[in-house]
Parts: C-alpha cells; sequence; structure tokens
C-alpha cells in the first residue's frame, strides 16, 4: 500500500524495509505489554520492554518529524507530551515524598506505566512522516488476537486456584474468585473488548473470505474469553454505547438531539449513579469498598489539591497510610481524586474527553471520506463512549491498559482527521 501524505503536495519519505519492520516489531511489543499481555510471566517485566519500545517509536518519530513538519505540528507531538508525562510522574512523586517522606525515585518509577502514553505520539508522528496506517493496523489487528491466544493459554495451563492462593502477591494478583463464577484469571478486557467490537464492523464491511474469517476467530475468541470472565457492567455499557451511536454519533447534525434530550439526561444522572453505586457497593467485597470509599474522602479533604501523590511497592504504600484493604484502583474516580487531588482529576477528565472527542470526529471523517467505517476507529469510539458511562466506577485511561488504547486511539483519530483535512 502506498505511504500517507505529510502534506497535501509533498509525499512523506518511505521508510527503508528494515527499519519499517523494526517499527512494527516495536508496535507490537508495545501495544502487547501494554495491554498486560506479560502479567502472566516474569511478574509482568514485559511491561519494561513495552515501555522501552514505546520510547523507542517515540524517539524515532520525533527524530523524523523534525525534518518533516511543521515546527508547531513537531511541538505539539513531541515537547507537549514530554511535558504532560514527565509532569504527571514528576508532580505525583514529589507531592507523596513530601507528604509521607516517601523516597522520590521510589514513587517516580513507580508511575512508569504513564510512560506507555509515548506509543501514541510516537505512532502519529511515524506515520506523518511515511508509515502507512494501514501497517499500524494491522499490527493492531495481529497484537488483539495474540493477547486473546496468549490469555487462553494461561487461562488453561496455570492452576487457578493454587494461584489464588500463592504467598507471592505477583501470582495472586492474577485470579480473581466469586461463589457463582468461581476462580478466573484476570484478563486484558480493554483489548479483548475493543477487540470484540472491531471484529463485528469488520463482519459487517468484509468484502474478502479470509478477512470474515479473521474477524470470525476474533470475535470467536473474544466471546468466549467473556464468557470466562462475565464483566456485565462492561458488556452492559458497550452495548448502550452501541444502541446510541446510529441515533446521536454517527453524524454531526444529530448532536442537536442530544441537546433536546440533555435536560432528561442530568435529571436521570443521580438515579443512574445511585443504582450503578448501590450495584458496586453491594457487590462482592462491598463492605470493604464502603469503607475505602470514607478513607478515601476523608483523606481528600484534607489533601483536595494534588492528593496523596503515587506511591511505591518498595516504601510506604497506601496500605500503611490508609489501611491494608485500601486499594485507589478499586474505588473508581474517587480513587483517581485520591490520588491525584482536584488538578489531576480535571486532567484526566480532560484527557478522556479529548480522546473521546477525536474519535468521534476521526469516525465521522472516515465514513465522508471512505463511504464505510474503520472497524478500529469504530471500536474505539464505542469503547471510549462506554467508558464514559463507566467513568464513575472505572476511571480506565489512569492505568497501563486505558492508558496504552487511549494514546493509540488519540494518535489513530488525530492522524486521519489530519490526513483528510490535507487531502481536500
Amino acid at each position: 500500500m502506498a505511504s500517507r501524505f505529510v502534506s497535501a503536495s509533498q509525499p512523506a519519505i518511505r521508510f527503508s524495509l528494515d527499519l519499517r519492520w523494526v517499527v512494527l516489531v516495536l508496535l507490537f511489543m508495545a501495544i502487547f505489554a501494554g495491554c498486560q499481555g506479560g502479567r502472566y510471566y516474569f511478574a509482568n517485566r514485559l511491561q519494561e520492554v513495552g515501555i522501552a519500545s514505546a520510547l523507542g517509536l517515540f524517539a524515532l518519530g520525533a527524530w523524523r518529524g523534525l525534518f518533516q513538519l511543521s515546527l508547531n505540528e513537531w511541538r505539539r507531538w513531541v515537547v507537549a507530551p514530554v511535558l504532560l508525562i514527565g509532569g504527571i510522574m514528576l508532580v505525583s512523586s514529589l507531592v507523596f515524598a513530601a507528604q509521607h517522606e516517601g523516597r522520590f525515585l521510589y514513587s517516580f518509577f513507580s508511575a512508569r506505566e504513564f510512560m506507555l502514553a509515548f506509543l501514541g505520539p510516537g505512532v502519529y508522528l511515524l506515520c506523518r512522516t511515511g508509515l502507512p496506517v494501514a501497517d499500524v493496523q494491522r499490527v493492531v489487528w495481529v497484537t488483539l488476537l495474540a493477547l486473546m491466544i496468549n490469555y487462553l493459554w494461561f487461562y488453561t495451563t496455570i492452576d487457578l486456584r493454587a494461584a489464588f492462593f500463592s504467598s507471592d502477591h505477583t501470582v495472586s494478583n492474577l485470579v480473581t474468585y466469586d461463589e457463582w463464577r468461581g476462580f478466573r484469571l484476570k484478563p486484558p478486557l480493554f483489548a479483548i473488548m475493543v477487540g470484540l467490537l472491531a471484529a463485528l464492523m469488520l463482519i459487517a464491511r468484509s468484502r474478502s473470505f479470509l478477512v470474515f474469517v479473521f474477524a470470525l476467530l476474533v470475535l470467536g475468541l473474544a466471546s468466549y474469553i467473556w464468557s470466562i470472565v462475565m464483566f456485565r457492567s462492561t458488556l452492559a455499557t458497550m452495548l448502550l454505547a452501541m444502541l446510541i451511536y446510529p441515533l446521536f454519533l454517527r453524524r454531526v447534525s444529530r448532536v442537536g438531539l442530544v441537546l433536546v434530550l440533555s435536560p432528561l439526561v442530568l435529571l436521570s444522572l443521580p438515579v443512574m449513579a445511585g443504582v450503578a453505586l448501590d450495584t458496586f457497593l453491594n457487590s462482592d467485597g462491598g463492605s470493604i469498598r464502603a469503607r475505602a470509599f470514607a478513607a478515601a474522602f476523608e483523606y481528600i479533604s484534607g489533601h483536595w489539591l494534588l492528593g496523596a501523590g503515587e506511591d511505591s511497592a518498595y516504601g510506604e504504600s497506601y496500605q500503611d497510610i490508609i489501611a491494608p484493604y485500601f486499594f485507589p484502583s478499586d474505588i473508581g474516580i474517587v480513587g483517581t481524586a485520591f490520588k491525584y487531588g482536584i488538578v489531576g482529576l480535571a486532567l484526566y477528565l480532560w484527557m478522556h474527553a479529548k480522546i473521546w472527542t477525536s474519535l468521534w470526529r476521526a469516525n465521522i471523517t472516515a465514513c465522508d471520506r471512505y463511504g464505510r467505517h474503520d472497524p478500529l476507529l469504530w471500536a474505539l469510539l464505542i469503547f471510549m463512549t462506554a467508558q464514559t458511562f463507566n467513568l464513575l466506577l472505572n476511571p480506565g485511561l489512569a492505568y497501563a491498559q486505558g492508558i496504552t488504547l487511549g494514546a493509540l486511539a488519540l494518535a489513530l483519530a488525530r492522524f486521519e482527521i489530519v490526513e483528510t483535512g490535507q487531502a481536500k
């Protein structure tokens, strides 16, 4: 496939064959490790390889972009991400070290999963300087399939009961248990749900038998994995997002319907939030979550601006400061406010809105330009819409899987918008 264009009149410099394969391997490793494909072995040491791969893509994209892009665009995708990601890691580490006499470097490297976000700027810059976006999409598809096969392999080979009761927390944390679903290996959930959605759209628009078979394989594997983990709230919000898409999100003209119905939505929000919170607290471990919520609110009242900061497993942790049962990731958006304060919460909501808006615009742009949906862009939009509905209880973009997919989604969406604008 021909390379994309840097501008309407100047063709991008093609990647050499060797460099192209290096880039694609780095891309695979960054997505696979960022979506927690390596969590089942070596205590997730593969995440470090994923971070290194994301940084490698970013460095290569920044170098090529320096010679091929305008200075303003280069600053937007190189300097701004460095300041944003570095600022989050630096400030959260300094805050924890100052408030709880923690070790700054331990906290700083504890926040290293944020460096997976460099994947997004790296992909954007590389595509803008000659890497075919079709190659990126193929790697994403292959990675989604690899993540599912990887999960099923370990699901069938690990003794889940023994792992759940293991004294090694890196092993016991891999398995969850409740009475009606039994022992379950934790999956790379975000990637599996995006794969399921993208496969549905690929089946609907496939024009090749091989593509149809591949999409059917991905859909079958994703559905089978969901039958194992049965995360009902995730599926429910995805179905809701799919239902409202043709009504409100398919075209810009339909946004007016949202404005008309917004008073009803606002009136129903307290009821919906109450039902969701009630379900959340009455599920298994609900009493512990209730105590965690209370402890978090008490702490936030005295540290509302910047929160507690980033703790570390090698020093004083949240469990030492608050309680042994306290984990911010278990209490949704309140946990985000606990860690990063009002400033961090506002930044999180801004990034969530930025990614969703970019995906929405890119989806409309792709439909208008090609006359059909792009399966990956559509799947990412539906998934981000579902995440919006579930925002109160699951701020997934603050953790490795969400950081990886959110950064990738923003890069693909912005590239589609910019490319279409230059082609006109």
